[in-house]
C-alpha cells in the first residue's frame, strides 16, 4: 500500500479538522481561519462577493431575492501540496422591515360576469422616499367574477406585513380594450441598403466582428444541444464559462450567435457566414427532433440542457440553483427568428413555430399566480424578451396560441407601475425588465393595445429622464437605482452593456411611433459612447460586461467566459447602420451623423454620408438620381445654437420644426449636395443628484481623461469658455484634447482602450461618497 506523502497528510488532517459551524442558516459573518490546526495555510474565494466576501463578511439579500447558497471555496497549501474544498454557504435574506408612507390607489376594471385577476402587487412609498412595487395577499385570491356593476372593493395586506391595501374595482357590463394603430408611422432601412463608410470606427468594429464570427467553431457552438438530445458532438470542443456543460445557462451564446449571424450577413453580405448560419440552422432542427424521440421530452422542446430546469422554476426555485430557463430559451427563439427575417429560412421559422407551441402548452397549463411569482423572481425568472419573439413569432404564423403565450409572460412587478406612470423601477434588475418592455412593444404591435404602447413609451421616459449616465449606460450592479440617483452610483460595475442594447432596440422601435429627436439624441448618445466603446480593439469577439464609471476605472473584455455581454457584443456591431436613416411614403430621416452610403430602391435615390470624427460639426451629404421628397435632418442635441444648412452652397432658411428636423421638402437632382454645421463645442453634463459631479463631453463624444488615480480628479471648470481652456490636438484616433492647467489628456471613452481613465470629474473641492 502506498503511503501518503507528509505534506498530503497536513493537509488532510486540517481539511477533516476545519469546522465552519452551521453553513444552513447564515446571518451574520463567518469566521475563516488563514492557518489550519496542523499548519497548513488556508485563502478563501467566495463564489458571490455580493452575499459573502472572501473574509467571510455577510451580506444577506434584500427581502424579495430569496435565500442564497453561495459556494466558498477554501485552497489548502502546505509545502508542495494544494488542495481545495467546497463549503456551500445558505445566507438567508432580510426580513421584511418594510416601512411605508405611502400606497399609490390600486383600481381596475372588470367585466361583468368575467374573470378578473388583481395586481399581484401594490406601489408604495417607503419612509426613505424610495418608490418601489410590494407583493400583495388579496383577502380570498386574486380571481374575481363580479355579477354586479359598479364600484366594488377588495381588501388585501403586502405580503409579510400586516400592512392593509384595498382596490378600487369598477364593473361595467362591457369593458373594451383601449386601442390604437398599430402601424408605425416610419420604417428603418432593409439591412442592405445601409452600408457602413470605410475607414471609421464603426466599419473596423464591424470588421473585427465579423473576422471573429468567422473563427468559430460552429460544433462548438452546437455542443450542447447535441449533448442534450443525445447526438454526436462530432469531436468538438466543450464551451466554456456561462456556456459550460456544468453551467445552468448554457445555450444562450449559440442563440445570440445565431443573431450575430443573420446581423452580420445583412451587413456586409458575406456569404461565407450565410453558410455558417444555414449549418448551424439545420444541425439544431435534428436536435429539436432528436429531443422528441428522448423519453420524457414533449414536442418542440429544444435547448442546451433538458426540461428539468423548467420543473424547478414552476415550484419557484430560487436562483443559483437555477438560473433563467426562459431567458436562454428565448436567445435561442430569437436567433431562430432574426435568421428567418434576414435569410428567408423556412427551416429556422418551422424550429421557432414549434418551439412556440411548445412554450404554449407549458405555460397554459399553470394558474396565473404562479406565472405571475415566476416572472417576479430574481434571475431565476428572468426571461428575456420571451414575450417580444412570441408577438413577432404569432404576427409570422398567426397563431392565436403564440399571441396568447406572449400575454402570458406580463409582469405585474414591471407593467402595473408603467401603466399608472410611475417611476418604480429602483431596485429591479435592469437587464431583466428592459427586454420585457420590447415584448410590450411588439404585442402592441400585433394587437393594437394602447396599454401595451404606454408601458414601453413612460418606461423608456423614466430610464432615460432619470436612470442614464452620461454615456447612454443605465444600472449599478445590474440593478437600477432610484431615480435621479447618478453620482452616488459611480464604480466599477456600472452601465451593464446588455442594458445599453436592449435600450437602443427599444427606442429604435418607439421611434417609429414617434419620429422626433429625442429618441435619436439617446440611440446617439448611447450608441457612440457605450455600443462602441464596448467592443475591444482586437477581433477577440470580446465585449465588456460592465463600463466602469468611477475614477480610476478599466475596461476588461470579456472573449471567453460566454456571459450575457460578450453574446449582446456578438450582435452590436452589425446593428450601427440600423437608424441612420428611416423612411416614410414622402420623407427620409437622416437620424445619425455616422458615414455611410444609402440606397433608397423605392426613389432610386443614393445618398452618401460624410462626418468626420474630428469634425462632427460638419456633416456632407451627396445625392444620386432625382425626385421629389423631404429631406428631414435631426438638430442634435449638443449644438444648442442650432446650425446652418447649405444646398449646393445656398444657405437654407429654415428652423428645425417641433420635431427637432430640418425639414427640406424639394425635387431633388443628382448631384446635389447638403452640406450641415453645427455648432460643436465642449460643455459640461451635470449629474442630476450633483451638479457639481460632471462629465466632459464634445460634439456627440463623452470625453475620458486617462489618469491612474483612485481619487476622483478636481478641475476648476465652469460652463462658459470651456474650448479656450483646451488644446485640440489630433490624437491617434482622430481626436484628442489637451487641458491647458495640467497637460491631463482627454478622448473620446471609446478610443480608450487599456488606460485607466475618468469620465466624471468634481468642478469643486467636494468629495463624493463611493459605492
Amino acid at each position: 500500500m502506498q503511503s501518503i506523502p507528509d505534506d498530503e497528510m497536513i493537509v488532510l488532517k486540517d481539511m477533516e479538522a476545519l469546522y465552519l459551524g452551521n453553513l444552513g442558516t447564515v446571518e451574520f459573518d463567518i469566521s475563516l481561519p488563514k492557518e489550519g490546526k496542523y499548519g497548513s495555510q488556508i485563502s478563501w474565494q467566495s463564489g458571490d462577493s455580493r452575499f459573502i466576501k472572501d473574509d467571510g463578511k455577510v451580506a444577506r439579500p434584500k427581502y424579495g431575492l430569496g435565500t442564497r447558497t453561495v459556494p466558498l471555496i477554501a485552497t489548502f497549501r502546505y509545502g508542495e501540496c494544494v488542495k481545495e474544498q467546497v463549503y456551500n454557504v445558505t445566507i438567508l435574506e432580510e426580513e421584511n422591515n418594510i416601512k411605508v408612507s405611502r400606497i399609490y390607489p390600486v383600481s381596475l376594471r372588470a367585466e361583468l360576469g368575467k374573470k378578473v385577476y388583481l395586481p399581484s402587487v401594490a406601489v408604495v412609498e417607503t419612509d426613505e422616499q424610495e418608490v418601489i412595487t410590494h407583493a400583495v395577499d388579496w383577502e380570498g385570491g386574486e380571481e374575481r367574477i363580479f355579477q354586479e356593476t359598479g364600484s366594488a372593493a377588495v381588501r388585501g395586506v403586502l405580503r409579510d406585513t400586516e400592512i392593509p391595501v384595498s382596490a378600487e374595482i369598477l364593473v361595467q357590463a362591457k369593458v373594451e380594450q383601449e386601442k390604437m394603430d398599430p402601424l408605425p408611422a416610419v420604417k428603418s432601412f432593409s439591412p442592405i441598403a445601409v452600408r457602413l463608410g470605410a475607414e471609421t470606427a464603426f466599419q473596423a468594429a464591424q470588421n473585427r466582428s465579423l473576422a471573429f464570427l468567422k473563427s468559430v467553431n460552429d460544433d462548438q457552438m452546437l455542443y450542447n444541444f447535441r449533448a442534450a438530445s443525445g447526438l454526436d458532438t462530432k469531436g468538438a470542443p466543450e464551451m466554456l464559462g456561462w456556456d459550460s456543460p456544468d453551467c445552468l445557462l448554457r445555450g444562450h451564446t449559440t442563440g445570440h450567435y445565431l443573431s450575430a449571424l443573420a446581423l452580420g450577413y445583412a451587413a456586409t453580405g458575406d456569404e461565407d457566414i450565410k453558410k455558417k448560419a444555414d449549418y448551424m440552422i439545420a444541425s439544431l432542427e435534428e436536435c429539436q427532433q432528436a429531443f422528441f424521440t428522448k423519453p420524457g421530452y414533449h414536442e418542440g422542446f429544444l435547448s442546451g440542457y433538458s426540461e428539468e430546469q423548467f420543473d424547478r422554476l414552476e415550484s419557484f426555485t430560487r436562483y443559483p440553483e437555477i438560473w433563467a430557463p426562459y431567458y436562454t430559451l428565448h436567445k435561442i427563439l430569437a436567433g431562430l427568428l432574426d435568421v428567418h427575417r434576414v435569410l428567408g429560412s423556412d427551416t429556422a421559422l418551422r424550429i421557432a413555430d414549434r418551439l412556440g407551441d411548445w412554450v404554449y402548452h407549458r405555460l397554459g397549463r399553470l394558474p396565473n399566480h404562479v406565472l405571475k411569482t415566476m416572472w417576479s423572481m430574481y434571475i431565476a425568472g428572468e426571461f428575456g424578451g420571451m414575450n417580444d419573439s412570441l408577438a413577432e413569432l404569432y404576427q409570422l404564423t398567426r397563431k392565436p396560441s403564440h399571441l396568447a403565450a406572449a400575454k402570458w409572460f406580463d409582469n405585474d412587478r414591471l407593467f402595473v407601475p408603467m401603466q399608472e406612470h410611475i417611476d418604480a423601477l429602483g431596485g429591479l434588475h435592469a437587464n431583466q425588465h428592459i427586454p420585457q418592455v420590447i415584448g410590450a412593444l411588439n404585442i402592441f404591435r400585433a394587437t393594437g393595445e394602447k396599454k401595451y404602447y404606454e408601458i414601453a413609451r413612460f418606461f423608456w421616459q423614466a430610464v432615460t429622464n432619470a436612470h442614464i449616465y452620461s454615456i447612454g449606460g443605465t444600472g449599478e450592479g445590474e440593478m437600477f437605482r432610484q431615480a435621479g440617483r447618478i453620482a452616488e452610483y459611480l464604480s466599477d460595475k456600472t452601465a451593464e452593456t446588455c442594458a445599453s442594447y436592449n435600450m437602443l432596440k427599444l427606442t429604435k422601435a418607439l421611434f417609429g411611433y414617434d419620429p422626433t429627436t429625442p429618441y435619436m439624441d439617446y440611440y446617439e448618445r448611447t450608441m457612440f459612447n457605450h455600443i462602441l466603446a464596448s467592443g475591444d480593439s482586437k477581433p477577440t469577439g470580446g465585449s465588456t460586461y460592465f463600463m466602469p464609471l468611477g475614477p480610476g476605472g478599466r475596461k476588461s473584455y470579456d472573449s471567453s467566459s460566454n456571459t450575457c455581454c460578450h453574446g449582446t457584443g456578438l450582435e452590436n456591431h452589425f446593428k450601427y447602420p440600423e437608424a441612420i436613416y428611416f423612411y416614410d411614403d414622402q420623407s427620409l430621416f437622416v437620424n445619425l451623423f455616422v458615414s455611410s452610403n444609402l440606397h433608397w430602391a423605392e426613389k432610386g435615390i443614393t445618398i452618401a454620408l460624410s462626418a468626420q470624427k474630428d469634425e462632427p460639426g460638419e456633416v456632407t451629404l451627396r445625392l444620386q438620381g432625382n425626385g421629389q421628397f423631404i429631406l428631414k435632418i435631426r438638430r442634435p442635441y449638443w449644438s444648442p445654437e442650432g446650425g446652418n444648412v447649405e444646398i449646393n452652397g445656398r444657405q437654407v432658411d429654415s428652423m428645425p420644426g417641433p420635431d427637432g428636423y430640418w425639414s427640406m421638402d424639394r425635387d431633388w437632382k443628382d448631384g446635389d449636395v447638403i452640406r450641415l454645421k453645427l455648432d460643436c463645442r465642449i460643455r459640461l453634463e451635470s449629474a442630476p443628484d450633483r451638479k457639481d459631479c460632471v462629465s466632459l463631453a464634445y460634439g456627440p463624444y463623452i470625453l475620458a481623461a486617462l489618469s491612474d488615480s483612485k481619487e476622483y480628479l478636481r478641475l476648476p471648470l465652469q460652463e462658459g469658455d470651456l474650448d479656450s481652456q483646451f488644446v485640440k490636438e489630433g490624437g491617434p484616433q482622430g481626436l484628442q484634447f489637451r487641458y491647458k492647467k495640467n497637460d491631463l489628456t482627454f478622448l473620446p471613452l471609446a478610443d480608450v482602450e487599456e488606460e485607466s481613465y475618468h469620465v466624471y470629474f468634481l468642478t469643486e473641492g467636494t468629495t463624493i461618497d463611493q459605492r
